[in-house]
């Protein structure tokens, strides 16, 4: 060990303890021994052993966690980002939690690492227009987070033209005025949401009060937190929760493992989460079994490696998904009115791209290839995306990348939402020439155009996986949700009807990696029930 691992260790110890990020997320972005070394000189300590005995003393620990806050998370983010996830809010969660709640108590929807305010005031416009004149006494809106400098440019509430490039048009009219070069959000919207600095790993029995928030949104946060204080956050959400109330995470989390606590919902296309009657895990004066539910979620991830690596013929019919996938179904976009995305299309036609001509590589896989493999795929399999990426950067250069390597890369990159870098993954997968995953490369592609608002971009590669890969069925699932968006209902009954006959045997390797951490009935329970929505043949 370097005396620069053992002197960042106790800091690293501690920061994870009181900010609850992992090891591997505190190493992301900023150089974390650059920040640590900064802060030690601002407080005038000899070195970095002087300044996490410094840290011990609650006076100064209050101020440097939010000084560090500021400097160690990353809050980009953008307006009305996986739409349908508010949708479901407005139109399922809402009606449901008014007909539950007293006449006059209010409903509270708490976005949980609200970052600079755009999901709460995403959530703040969608309920002002379905239910106008009821916020904010009626309805609540209240954001937290534990970065001061987020919080107050979430209360100033201007931002650049970039994060309202999914909103439409009749939306950023209605509700955002240009401010010099910035856009600024409308006094109407902006008075009706509370922002407040808080840590989500902080007691506070008056804040976290039994039934006090209807819904909680809790997007691309716990995927950098530990496991166990991902468990913590977990159950404070569970007991802050109203009966039957309702938790939106991102489309890259999941909490299949957890369904005592939590059940499955979907709707709207996608999967959400509803408190259960069970507590997410014992009192914590009880450790041992407080970490029980939440190791079912990490520790059982390590047959994933098992199932991916192995070369089998598809599973059986009745075969259950593994209960330790955990990749969400990536969330569609806004409604069709917005404006058209102002991000580059791609340069390489997908529909057009002749297959490789060079053949596929015969030679084994390193051995440390296949452990860096193995390792990733659990990772993945438990959520913990960067921890997976330094597992994958661990390996060393190869003059001709392996495409089973940079597809795993691009899943990664996908899902933390560096779009640019997935896709330049996905080409190199496709260069390398592997037959066996150019479908799920093009996949990968498509989500990336999807998330950037691209939806005639994401067809065609969603197209190109189909095609590369008939027994593919995850393309038809995307392909069946983006023509319901359309109003394409053919094309959506002909889709969905494909995926769900698709799924039956599916590959247990991409159920791992694409299926949401769902059982393989839920997938195919979800184009069932789309299916029948719109008078299509369920089964």
């Amino acid at each position: 060990m370097s005396s620069a691992e053992r002197d960042l260790g106790p800091l690293e110890e501690l920061l994870e303890d009181r900010l609850g990020l992992s090891r591997a997320s505190l190493h992301l972005g900023a150089d974390l021994e650059a920040v640590l070394r900064e802060r030690m000189r601002a407080r005038g300590c000899s070195d970095l052993g002087d300044y996490r005995r410094a840290l011990d003393r609650p006076e100064v620990a209050r101020e440097e966690l939010h000084v560090l806050a500021g400097q160690l998370t990353v809050g980009e983010t953008y307006f009305f980002r996986e739409w349908p996830q508010i949708e479901a809010c407005v139109e399922v969660a809402l009606p449901e939690r008014f007909a539950a709640r007293p006449d006059g108590e209010p409903i509270t929807v708490l976005s949980a690492g609200c970052a600079s305010g755009e999901e709460a005031y995403t959530l703040a416009i969608a309920l002002h227009t379905a239910y106008p004149g009821l916020l904010p006494h009626r309805i609540k809106v209240v954001g937290v987070d534990v970065n001061p400098g987020a919080v107050q440019k979430a209360q100033r509430a201007r931002y650049s033209e970039w994060t309202l490039r999914a909103v439409p048009d009749d939306m950023r009219q209605r509700f955002f005025a240009r401010a010099g070069a910035d856009v600024a959000l409308r006094q109407e919207i902006g008075k009706l949401v509370e922002f407040q600095v808080r840590n989500l790993l902080d007691d506070d029995p008056a804040f976290w009060r039994p039934g006090a928030f209807d819904a909680i949104f809790c997007r691309n946060v716990l995927m950098y937190f530990a496991p166990q204080k991902m468990a913590e956050v977990l159950d404070r959400f569970h007991g802050a929760l109203a009966p039957r109330g309702f938790l939106f995470l991102a489309s890259s989390e999941s909490l299949r493992a957890a369904s005592a606590a939590f059940e499955a919902a979907h709707s709207h296309g996608i999967f959400y989460y509803r408190r259960g009657s069970a507590r997410a895990h014992p009192a914590r004066g009880d450790a041992p079994r407080a970490s029980r539910w939440v190791a079912r979620i990490h520790e059982a991830s390590a047959r994933v490696a098992e199932v991916a690596q192995r070369v089998s013929p598809p599973p059986r019919g009745d075969a259950p998904a593994s209960p330790t996938a955990r990749r969400a179904l990536p969330s569609p976009r806004p409604p069709s009115t917005r404006p058209p995305s102002t991000r580059p299309p791609s340069t390489r036609p997908p529909s057009t791209r002749p297959p490789s001509t060079r053949p596929p590589s015969t030679r084994p896989p390193a051995l440390a290839e296949l452990a860096a493999i193995d390792r990733a795929l659990e990772l993945i399999g438990g959520e913990r995306f960067t921890d997976a990426m330094a597992a994958l950067s661990a390996l060393p250069q190869r003059a001709a990348p392996s495409a089973r390597v940079e597809l795993l890369r691009a899943v990664i990159l996908c899902q933390q939402g560096d779009l640019a870098r997935a896709e330049r993954a996905c080409q190199r997968a496709l260069d390398a020439g592997d037959a066996g995953d150019s479908g799920a490369a093009h996949y990968v592609l498509g989500l990336c155009q999807e998330q950037a608002g691209d939806a005639a971009g994401a067809a065609q590669h969603y197209k190109a996986a189909a095609s590369r890969d008939p027994s593919f069925a995850m393309p038809h699932l995307r392909l069946g949700l983006l023509a319901k968006r359309a109003g394409d209902l053919a094309t959506t009954r002909d889709e969905l009807g494909r995926a769900a006959a698709l799924l039956v045997s599916e590959r247990q390797e991409r159920l791992v990696l694409f299926g949401g951490g769902f059982p393989r009935s839920a997938l195919i329970g979800l184009c069932q029930a789309e299916l029948t929505a719109r008078g299509g043949r369920a089964g």
